[in-house]
């Protein structure tokens, strides 16, 4: 009885016992045919490489000229990101140092003799990363010495864009021990650095000098600067560094590029702003025919002086000629439509001082073949407030179509603004009447004033004469032949509404401005300067309004314009001439932010002098 009761129990116990070895066989067969699935393993590697050891030394002294090697070896395998971009030798020598991964080393080789006596820096930037995760080791530069001893000096700085003063990347800041004005083009830099994504800069193991420098967008990496290419910066005066280098200083912190505070912080000695200079020689570089009788033509410099403009077969006297403010362009409109056949290949001369082979101004003759223009296909347009030919009609030839733009949130300070293909000849004031429509349906006329763009003849505004009401409508009416161009085209009549923007969230930003002793253009910007909302020239202390203001943050540009032409004039290297200044209005913690919250009137006093007298 106990007998059977024991094999009863050995039998279902070798039962299940079976049923297990089969479910864990099941469970590996399975996992085994599963390739789809992925190995489970453990978090994933964030940890940088480490630096386990240098040799030499970093900051060694009597480093070869000839024949040396640095060798950095890390405690797991390393890669190279962009070394093209990042890995940069001070002073740049002939050829570049020849880079290589080792196992878990990095093996730099100099081809070229290096220099005895002087003091180098390796900088690798952020270039070493780990090689399966590409986790990336801290910005390193390793200084040695070709001499008995290593320069401790250091000079920080930023550079700035000069127009729009955006911080400026990758851009290389060379010194150099000559003081002559033409050692940025014949002499090789005593040491260089180059910029981070904040437009900062350090250089590093430098002597006590002092040095002449400059900075520029080294779009070759061939540490010389290039004047058809590239963009330049200069210091008007020599500096001599103060700083010895430490590595406890603010300066040598690794920054996140995200944490703008904390990159902002860092102690910036120099300023440097950064213009594209003139090209030395004058030409002309490009000529296009824009319109059937309109023929474009783009100088390669400013203040171009052209002596006599003719076309073959055609009388000179019907030509209309206009510069821009900068006289690096012309526009030549051939104006007389009866007489003279226009042909369809329109030979251009062109009498102008030009550059010759030495780079003297000389009087030289340029000819131009002028093709006809291709004829586009007109596209549907869509329905507007300007009267259209009714059905079944067609446009007439003569007929003098143009645009009519009314910026609602500029319409106190621009009025209606008028843009037309061609200078006109004639206007009818008496054609044009401007009125209004209040929200009960009233209706009355409003006076106006007319005014030409000083900068471009084929602008007018049409600004009203009388305060602007909120929430009332207003009509520019103009008459049929109101408007005449130089082609005898006249216009159909045309209605054009607009109104001022009605939104409680507006703002209104006022700016009381003193100090003026000159002429100066202010602007209303978003915070990366490369949109402006309002715009002002003033020449004296002037109170500055600028109404209908979306809630939001923005920048104040202020551009001192030395010779009032409107435009912001760029430098020279060899003439030691700085861009005209740009500079930014800070308010008190230095921010160049304002905010403006909605439904608010915000009034800013703005000194000038402070703004352009403080060290920059």
């Amino acid at each position: 009885m106990i007998n059977n009761s024991i094999n009863r129990a050995v039998t279902v116990g070798n039962i299940i016992g079976f049923l297990i070895i089969g479910i864990v066989i099941k469970f590996i067969l399975f996992s085994c045919a599963n390739t789809t699935a992925p190995p489970m393993g453990g978090p994933k590697d964030t940890i940088p490489p480490l630096l386990l050891k240098t040799f030499p030394d970093s900051g060694t002294v009597k480093f070869p000229v000839r024949g040396g090697r640095i060798e950095l070896q890390f405690d797991e395998y390393v890669a190279l990101k962009e070394e093209m971009k990042r890995v940069y030798l001070s002073p740049a020598t002939e050829k570049r140092p020849e880079i290589k991964i080792r196992g878990k080393s990095v093996i730099v080789d100099f081809p070229s003799t290096l220099d005895s006596s002087v003091t180098y820096t390796l900088n690798f930037g952020k270039s070493i990363v780990d090689n399966n995760e590409s986790n990336q080791f801290a910005e390193y530069t390793f200084p040695f010495s070709t001499g008995i001893t290593l320069d401790s000096m250091m000079c920080t700085g930023t550079v700035y864009n000069a127009f729009n003063l955006m911080p400026q990347e990758n851009v290389t800041v060379a010194i150099y021990k000559d003081d002559s004005d033409s050692v940025l083009f014949k002499e090789k830099p005593s040491a260089i650095s180059r910029t981070d994504k904040f437009g900062f800069f350090i250089l590093r193991n430098i002597g006590h000098g002092p040095y002449k420098v400059y900075a520029f967008n080294d779009e070759n990496n061939n540490n010389k600067y290039d004047a058809d290419n590239e963009r330049v910066a200069f210091l008007d005066s020599l500096i001599i560094p103060q700083t010895v280098i430490k590595n406890t200083l603010n300066e040598f912190m690794l920054i996140d590029e995200k944490d703008t505070l904390a990159a902002l912080s860092r102690t910036s000695e120099l300023n440097l702003y950064l213009f594209k200079e003139e090209p030395n020689m004058q030409y002309i570089k490009e000529c296009k025919r824009h319109q059937s009788r309109m023929v474009y033509v783009k100088f390669s410099k400013q203040n171009s002086e052209v002596l006599s403009v003719n076309f073959k077969g055609i009388d000179s006297s019907s030509l209309k000629k206009e510069f821009n403010p900068a006289r690096d362009s012309l526009v030549i409109w051939l104006t007389d439509t009866k007489s003279t056949k226009i042909p369809d290949t329109l030979n251009l001369l062109i009498n102008y001082l030009k550059s010759d082979s030495l780079g003297i101004l000389a009087p030289s003759t340029d000819t131009f073949l002028l093709p006809p223009l291709k004829i586009q296909k007109k596209t549907e347009s869509k329905p507007s407030e300007i009267s259209l030919p009714l059905k079944g009609e067609s446009k007439r030839d003569d007929l003098l179509e143009f645009d009519i733009t009314a910026d609602p949130a500029m319409l106190e300070q621009e009025g209606f603004v008028l843009s037309f293909p061609a200078p006109l000849i004639k206007f009818e004031k008496d054609s044009v009447t401007l009125k209004y429509r209040t929200p009960k349906g009233d209706e009355g006329t409003v006076p106006y004033n007319v005014s030409h763009d000083t900068t471009y003849s084929r602008l007018l505004n049409i600004k009203f004469g009388e305060r602007l009401r909120t929430g009332y409508e207003y009509s520019l009416k103009i008459k049929e032949r109101a408007f005449t161009d130089i082609y005898n085209h006249t216009n159909d009549s045309i209605v054009k509404k607009a109104s001022l923007p009605y939104d409680d969230r507006l703002a209104t930003l006022t700016l009381d401005i003193t100090g003026v002793n000159e002429s100066y253009i202010v602007e209303i910007t978003n915070i990366t300067r490369d949109k402006t909302f309002r715009k002002n020239k003033i020449n004296k202390d002037s109170k500055l309004v600028f109404p209908y203001l979306q809630p939001g943050k923005y920048s104040i540009k202020i551009t001192q314009d030395l010779n009032g032409n409107g435009i912001i004039d760029t430098g020279s290297i060899l003439e030691r001439r700085q861009p005209e200044k740009v500079r930014l209005f800070k308010l008190s913690d230095g921010s160049t932010i304002i905010t403006i919250p909605e439904s608010s009137e915000i009034i800013q006093s703005i000194d000038i002098n402070t703004i352009f007298n403080e060290k920059n």
